[in-house]
């Protein structure tokens, strides 16, 4: 019961942890299908109730799906009811890939509004903001909408710039429609700065693959082919270019002022007239000033000069109120003041630099002295610990010397055949210990001297235990030598010497072996306990035969 409690509890504690609603999945199943089935993400789209969303995070990423999905099924939006909440979000969340298409979005309905210059704006960015993203088809539709301003400011070259640009990336993501779109867009950029070079490059191109392109593209090429070879080239070639147009192009596609250009300077004016009497459809102020510069030009030739007149009026009208509109948005200054505002940026930037090189180099010199000091205190210390290993080295040598001396003094005990059997067994384990202890730490390499070296200390603390297991076992067999020694008043650590003389050590070997300052002191004390005076024979011989026999 307890185990499904708890799991209950981490179900629990999971589900608020989740700042996701059920929709998010959803999201993200539409962003991976958005591009190839714009139509079916919208309907997904619009089914989502936004007051469900439940983070900021959610209501940004359906906000900027929605657009893009309003946008590719060509419904233009003229406000930011929708993409807003993903323009407060992005501005400082998100990933390059969501900031890219926020701002491209976000320009795309500056371009519906008729706002170029706020449109330009959000490209410029967009290019910034985006740099990082792998998404290279939104990229490119952003570059794409830079040369559609360009054009309309007549910026021929930073029009050519940004189309070569997206014509790349559409390559990249094999948009072919679009790659080729972009190519012929360049060659009447090229045609209309006359850079004649450049324009039978771009042609050669396009003619090599116009089988590959849509009507609408290979429209624009010929569009821009015909006013290339209408002004350069002979009768004979504009006559081939006119009738490769009137043949592959669809009717409704056809360019009635290219079609008049052509009959136009083939001296054929009546043809001219007719043509561009049925280009109807102005809706651009490059289609506008084009048919009536080319109607009264039209005109005058036929000798028409009041209808030449005004139309050419007309033509001004157009012209000068573009360049009004231009000049009165400033967005032909947008990009200049989008890189002084880079440029001021960079400069703010590298005065950072500077400070933060020069908090840098005042905390690599801190380092530095701290460093020092360390390397300082460390060879003090390791002075300190190099002394003491030397007194530690003198303490191990001097206990190695006292284990050479207690084994030797062991194995001449065990020479004595009168020393009895119980008391030889304790003595050759004491000896086997004294002996493992010895090779082994003879044959220790110099990273393991520490342990041989506390093997000898917990060697030497060890004796303690060898006296008392010679006391117990001389104490169980020889108990008359125990009796007398207290009869006598000898005290129990005087027994514990009295033991080791017994068993046949010296008094030298004694002293050191139980470390007693006062031995010689004690021995006299014994002595005068047991009755033994100068002349009488010595200590140790006097134990060993009362060990051996019962005292008279």
């Amino acid at each position: 019961m307890r185990h499904y409690i708890s799991i209950i509890i981490l179900v629990l504690c999971l589900v608020a942890c989740n700042r996701h609603s059920k929709h998010w999945e959803t999201l993200m199943q539409v962003e991976t299908f958005i591009v190839q089935r714009p139509d079916s993400a919208l309907a997904v789209l619009e089914r989502i109730d936004a007051e469900e969303l439940s983070s900021k995070e959610e209501k940004a990423k359906h906000a900027l799906l929605l657009s893009m999905a309003f946008d590719k099924n060509v419904i233009d939006k003229t406000d930011f009811e929708v993409l807003q909440p993903a323009i407060d979000y992005y501005k400082d969340n998100g990933s390059a890939t969501d900031r890219l298409r926020t701002c491209y979005y976000q320009g795309r309905i500056y371009e519906n509004q008729g706002n170029v210059a706020q449109a330009m704006t959000c490209f410029c960015e967009g290019i910034e903001q985006g740099a990082d993203s792998e998404d290279l088809l939104t990229k490119a539709n952003l570059y794409f909408s830079q040369g559609r301003i360009q054009d309309l400011l007549f910026e021929w070259d930073k029009e050519i710039d940004v189309l070569l640009k997206a014509a790349e990336l559409y390559k990249a993501v094999g948009r072919q429609n679009s790659y080729y779109n972009c190519l012929a867009k360049v060659l009447n950029a090229y045609t209309q700065k006359k850079d004649y070079a450049q324009v039978e490059k771009y042609i050669a191109i396009l003619k090599t693959d116009l089988h590959m392109v849509s009507p609408s593209i290979m429209a624009d090429f010929y569009n821009a082919y015909i006013t290339h070879v209408a002004s350069r080239s002979t009768p004979e070639r504009i006559h081939q270019v006119l009738d490769e147009y009137l043949t592959l192009i669809p009717e409704n596609k056809l360019d009635y002022s290219s079609i008049a250009l052509a009959y136009f300077e083939l001296g054929e004016y009546e043809k001219a007239l007719n043509a561009i009497k049925k280009d109807t459809v102005l809706e651009t102020y490059t289609s506008q000033t084009r048919h009536h510069a080319l109607l009264a030009d039209i005109y005058r030739k036929k000798g028409e000069y009041e209808l030449a007149f005004e139309a050419y009026d007309t033509y001004l009208v157009i012209r000068d109120k573009k360049l009004y509109d231009i000049y009165q948005s400033d967005t032909k200054f947008m990009e200049e003041k989008h890189s002084l505002e880079m440029q001021k940026a960079k400069e703010t930037g590298a005065k950072d630099r500077l400070t933060i090189i020069v908090l840098v180099c005042i905390i690599v010199l801190m380092v530095l002295l701290y460093i020092l000091n360390l390397i300082r205190k460390r060879l003090k210390d390791s002075r300190r610990k190099n002394a003491l290993l030397e007194r530690e080295k003198a303490h191990y040598e001097q206990m190695y010397n006292e284990v050479l001396a207690e084994r030797n003094a062991l194995d001449e005990m065990i020479a004595d055949s009168s020393i009895k059997e119980e008391t030889m067994e304790i003595i050759k384990k004491r000896l086997e210990v004294l002996n493992t202890i010895i090779v082994s730490h003879l044959s220790e390499k110099g990273t393991d001297v520490k342990r041989a070296n506390d093997e000898l200390e917990r060697l030497i603390a060890d004796r303690n235990d060898f006296i008392k297991s010679t006391r117990l076992t001389l104490e169980e067999n020889y108990p008359h030598f125990f009796a007398y020694l207290k009869e006598k008043g000898v005290e129990d650590y005087e027994i514990d010497f009295c033991c080791l003389y017994a068993i046949g050590m010296k008094g030298k070997e004694i002293k050191s072996y139980t470390n007693l300052s006062r031995h010689y002191k004690d021995s006299s004390e014994v002595r005068q306990k047991l009755g033994l005076v100068e002349s009488d024979t010595n200590l140790s011989k006097f134990l060993q035969n009362l060990l051996k026999n019962r005292p008279e």
